[in-house]
This record gives structure tokens, C-alpha cells and sequence, in this order.
């Protein structure tokens, strides 16, 4: 047998654990998913940012180009230079979306100069422009195919485009061309810094949760636990033959519904325990009686009490009770059986039955009580290829007990009528007697054990009667019409059914 152990996690644990696994996952969305679409966003609005300024910036360089005289290659580069740098600072319908830097090429080994930002307006601006336009142009050359590009510089990731922005011959004669770029640039380092801001109050959110999850899991387990054991508790005290019920508030919803469902039970129990603790006591009682005049009379024969004409008297009396015990012990078995195949651990062995030869069986076995008592068996057996499915012993002892109860208060005679009622497809079995009825105080009790009237023996015929009919699917009533009336009534089986059992018992 495996041991158990006396370690049990808490249901607060259970709770608790929960929780941080929410968390965990929590995490992990915004560590893989969140981090993703951010840098997603953040590619995609920086993008759209320098697409935004370079239109602006392309839509000044028309402009300015077109303010230029026709004949400015006699124009000379400083001026041409000055005009530029002038039309950017005076200009107003330059995009703030990006930053801009402005410088010239004049020679083919891309050597540029930095016009803008200038940088008697700002050194440290300037040196950085200066630093980033070189290193832009060493590792990617300047490329103005139109596309927004990207590239790591100390540690930030900038967003850029070139555009040329002008071309001008120069007057001198050493120089064979200059050319002017726009560099447009975004540093989306200060995205990335709010992205992985949002992403540290997210945690330090996550950890004040869980920290505050913690608290209020033991507050909801708290009285989830006493709840619990409560239940416990009280299950305990069922086990030991304590049925009073469960008092007192149930925190949850579902403990609730089973603290209902245990109360019920415990109804049950009690119920069904003081009914077994009476049907004992009614059990013994009635034993007792037959067994004690069985005593007495066979002490008598023994120490010669009785003479030779009272001697068998004493041997028919004893015979008698004897026949009474033994009928008493029969039901007592069969009604416990019913009891056991209602509870499920017994299982009564049926079998597919005719009920015509039912019905000549049972009149055949107790046509001898009725000569024997000068009354008259009348019969009325209207059916043919009727089935049932049951166990013909407890059917025929269900029909023997209401015989019996019927001939015992029959004035004359007992009607015994069979017939079908197609409004539920049931056959009915119905036994009548002209004697003086059901007492009215009998009647609500009729079908309870060790219920009985002024002439009943045991009081357990009936009771077995009810208990074999419901058994078999089927009902008892008990009612006064010029006398008692029993009627029973069982399911037939349909013809389809009964190929089945015929084939299946074959």
C-alpha cells in the first residue's frame, strides 16, 4: 500500500502559483511579441519621418533651383554656397521630422565639406554631424537611390537618406565639379529609450502585482480554506453516524452547492439509517414471535406438558410458525436484494417472459389456499404473445403476496384480471377481493415496511411487492373499489425487443 505523504501544498499555493505563472507569461509576451512590434513601430515612423522630410526638403530643393538664374554655372561656388546656406536659414517650409545636414563633394574621393549646421552655432552639433556624415560616407558611400537606409553609430541605430541637392560647375579652374548633398537622419535611439522604459515600468508593474497577488490570494484563500475544512469536518462526522446538518456560511459559490449537496446527503443517511435500525427492530420482533412460540410449544413436548390430544396440536402449531419463519426470512432476503440492486451492488438476473404462463404459474400455486379457505378464484386473463423482461421468481412472489393479502380479507372471492393498456404500453395485473377494504389508517402506509392491519402477519409482503415492481420498471397502487384493489403494472416488451432477447439468448 503506497504511503502517504504528510506533506500538502496549500490551496493559497495553488492560488499563488498561479498568479506568478500568469506573470511568467506575461513576461515572455512582452519580452518576444511587445519587443517585436515595438522595434516594428519604431522602424516603420522613422521611416515615415524621413520620407516626410525629404519631400519637404525635395520640394525646397525645386524651389530654390528655380531661383537660380539660368546662367549661374558664371556664379561663382562661395556665392552659389552663401545663396544655399541663406535660402536653410531663412527657409520655413523645411520638415522638422528630421534632422538635416548639408555638405558639398569636390572630388571624387568624397571628400565633403559640412556647411550646415554651421558651426559657430553649435561645436558640439557640428562635430557630431561632421563625425556621422564621414562615417556614413566610408562605410556606405553616399547612395541616393531613393531608400531609407540604416546604420549603428556609437552605440545608436540612425535612420537616413541622401539627396543631392544641387550641382554646380565652378568658375575655377582646379575644381571640375562640386556637388551639394541633404543628408536626412533620424537618431531613433531616444524611441528605443522609451520603448525600453515602458518595458521596465511593465515589469516593476508585473512585480508590484505579484507581490500584491500574493496578499490577496492568502486573503481569498483564507476562508476558501476554513470552508474546506469545514467540509472535512463534516464528511468526518457523517463517517461516524453524526447526521445533523451543516451550519453556518460557505464562502464559495461551489463548496456551497456541495455543502447543499452534503446536507442532502446527510438527510439521506439518516433517513435510510433510521429506517434499517427500524427494520431491524421490526425484524426481530418478528422473528422473535414465531421462534418463542416455537420454544414454548416444543419445551411442552418435551417435559410431556401436553397429553396425547393436545400433543399434536402442539407439532401443528409449531409446524405453522415454522412455515410463517420461513416465509418471513424469504421476503426479508428478497426485499434486501431489491435493496441491494437499487444501491447498485447487486444485479437481479432477468430473462424475457411470457406473461400468460406467468399468470397460469401464480393461479396454479394458490388456487390450493383459496379450496382449502372456501373462497372462489375468478380469472379474467385478456391477453396473448405478451412479453416482460424480469426474474420470474420475484415477479411470482410480488403476485403470491398480493394473493395472499386478498384471500386473507376476502369475504367469498378474489378477482384476478389481466390486461393490456396501450396508453403506456404496460400490461396490468389486477387482484381484487370483496372483503372489507383498506382501513383509512393504513392506506397512506399501505407499501411501507412492517405496515399492517388488524390481520396482517408480518407486515413485509407489501413492501417487497412495490419494491420487485419497481425493480421490474413498473408500479403498485393500492386502493378501495367494493373491496381492496391492487394493481401492477409492468413495461411489455415490444416485438423488436423481444427478437433481440430470443436471438441473444439462443
Amino acid at each position: 500500500m503506497k504511503r502517504k505523504s504528510n506533506f500538502r501544498i496549500p490551496i493559497a499555493l495553488h492560488i499563488y502559483s498561479s498568479l506568478i505563472m500568469i506573470a511568467l507569461i506575461t513576461v515572455f509576451v512582452i519580452g518576444v511579441f511587445a519587443r517585436f512590434i515595438i522595434n516594428n513601430y519604431i522602424e516603420t515612423e522613422c521611416e515615415r519621418r524621413i520620407v516626410n522630410a525629404t519631400t519637404s526638403c525635395q520640394a525646397f530643393a525645386k524651389a530654390f533651383n528655380t531661383s537660380v538664374p539660368e546662367d549661374s554655372d558664371s556664379i561663382d561656388s562661395e556665392v552659389l554656397r552663401d545663396q544655399i546656406l541663406n535660402a536653410i536659414v531663412e527657409s520655413s517650409d523645411l520638415s522638422t521630422d528630421a534632422s538635416l545636414a548639408l555638405f558639398n563633394v569636390h572630388d571624387s574621393e568624397n571628400n565633403f565639406n559640412l556647411m550646415w549646421p554651421e558651426e559657430f552655432h553649435s561645436i558640439s552639433t557640428y562635430n557630431h554631424t561632421n563625425e556621422l556624415v564621414a562615417y556614413i560616407i566610408d562605410k556606405e558611400s553616399i547612395d541616393i537611390d531613393g531608400l531609407t537606409h540604416s546604420i549603428s553609430y556609437n552605440g545608436d541605430k540612425y535612420y537616413y537618406h541622401f539627396m543631392r541637392f544641387t550641382e554646380r560647375n565652378s568658375t575655377s579652374s582646379e575644381n571640375h565639379y562640386e556637388d551639394y548633398y541633404l543628408l536626412i537622419y533620424i537618431n531613433s535611439s531616444t524611441y528605443y529609450s522609451f520603448a525600453n522604459a515602458l518595458n521596465d515600468a511593465i515589469l516593476r508593474a508585473i512585480f508590484v502585482s505579484v507581490i500584491a497577488s500574493a496578499f490577496i490570494s492568502l486573503i481569498m484563500a483564507l476562508p476558501l480554506y476554513t470552508s474546506t475544512k469545514k467540509l472535512s469536518r463534516f464528511a468526518n462526522r457523517i463517517g461516524k453516524g453524526n447526521f445533523s446538518p451543516l451550519k453556518g456560511h460557505i464562502v464559495s459559490r461551489e463548496l456551497s452547492d456541495l455543502g447543499d449537496v452534503m446536507n442532502s446527503m446527510a438527510q439521506k443517511l439518516e433517513k435510510s439509517d433510521i429506517e434499517q435500525k427500524t427494520f431491524f427492530q421490526n425484524a426481530s420482533h418478528e422473528l422473535r414471535t414465531p421462534l418463542m412460540s416455537i420454544q414454548g410449544y416444543a419445551e411442552g413436548i418435551k417435559y410431556d406438558v401436553f397429553d396425547d390430544e393436545h400433543r399434536q396440536e402442539a407439532v401443528d402449531i409449531i409446524i405453522s410458525e415454522t412455515t410463517r419463519l420461513s416465509g418471513l426470512v424469504e421476503n426479508l432476503l428478497s426485499i434486501s436484494k431489491m435493496d441491494m440492486s437499487k444501491n447498485g451492488s447487486y444485479q437481479v438476473k432477468k430473462s424475457l417472459l411470457d406473461v400468460v404462463d406467468i399468470c397460469e404459474f401464480v393461479v396454479e400455486k394458490v388456487r390450493g389456499g383459496f379450496l382449502h379457505n372456501g373462497k372462489e378464484l375468478i380469472n379474467d386473463i385478456k391477453i396473448n404473445d405478451v412479453y416482460v423482461y424480469g426474474n420470474e421468481n420475484d415477479i411470482f412472489r410480488m403476485l403470491e403476496n398480493i394473493f395472499s393479502n386478498c384471500l386473507r380479507y376476502a369475504e367469498s372471492q378474489v378477482k384476478f384480471k389481466v390486461y393490456v393498456d396501450n396508453s403506456d404500453n404496460s400490461v396490468v395485473f389486477e387482484i381484487s377481493d370483496d372483503g372489507p377494504g383498506i382501513s383509512p389508517e393504513v392506506l397512506p402506509h399501505l407499501f411501507d415496511r412492517f405496515a399492517k392491519g388488524a390481520d396482517g402477519k408480518h407486515g413485509i409482503g407489501m413492501a417487497l411487492a412495490k419494491s420487485i415492481a419497481i425493480e421490474h420498471g413498473g408500479s403498485i397502487e393500492g386502493f378501495n373499489d367494493s373491496g381492496a384493489v391492487f394493481r401492477i403494472k409492468l413495461p411489455i416488451i415490444n416485438p423488436q425487443e423481444q427478437m433481440t432477447y430470443i436471438n441473444n439468448s439462443k
